[in-house]
């Protein structure tokens, strides 16, 4: 990772909490953010040599375990990294919607301290990562009866956003889409 990149990367967390109305005056980093360390929009925290943030790497290890949890049933041998990538969205989604113990409460999750927003059931629980999908295309209305209306799809999960809209990777071009319906069917061989 490159200066530009960590320092892109900081901004973009840094304003996400200042839009929510968060002040953000510390970051306790590892040593790789030493290189922006003086073009930083915030006081960097840097450790040692060895030395580790005890909460960030509890982090990442709870964050892994689930990741292994979602990835186990799947009837794939191998992901594309797009999924790869989708599917440590998708943890940290989930991770996020719901109080911890040891959190600032108990009763209000992490998302909707941060955000004022909450996930909703029948909205965000639309079925499982990792399932066989045929996505709905939205486009324009015309009346052609051989356009194809669907694309077959694996489901990222939910975007998060109020409408509920999902992603999907699309089977035949490889990328990732949103889309606000699909139909759920059999995984075929």
């Amino acid at each position: 990772r490159t200066a530009l990149e960590l320092g892109r990367a900081l901004t973009k967390v840094v304003n996400f909490y200042k839009r929510n109305g968060f002040a953000v005056s510390i970051c306790l980093m590892d040593q790789k953010f030493d290189k922006i360390e003086c073009d930083a929009p915030v006081t960097i925290n840097t450790t040692g040599a060895r030395e580790h943030v005890g909460e960030i790497e509890r982090h990442i290890r709870v964050l892994k375990e689930r990741y292994r949890c979602c990835y186990a049933p799947l009837p794939f041998s191998h992901l594309p990294l797009a999924m790869i990538i989708h599917l440590v969205y998708f943890v940290q989604l989930w991770k996020n919607a719901f109080p911890t113990k040891l959190g600032i409460s108990t009763t209000l999750s992490p998302c909707k301290i941060v955000t004022r927003l909450s996930l909703k059931f029948d909205l965000h629980c639309r079925g499982r990562f990792g399932e066989y999908v045929e996505a709905h295309e939205d486009p324009d209305i015309t009346n052609r009866a051989n356009e194809l209306r669907t694309y077959p799809s694996i489901l990222l999960g939910p975007t998060g956003n109020l409408q509920g809209t999902v992603k999907v990777f699309d089977i035949k071009t490889g990328r990732v889409k949103k889309c606000r319906t699909f139909d759920r069917l059999p995984m075929p061989d």
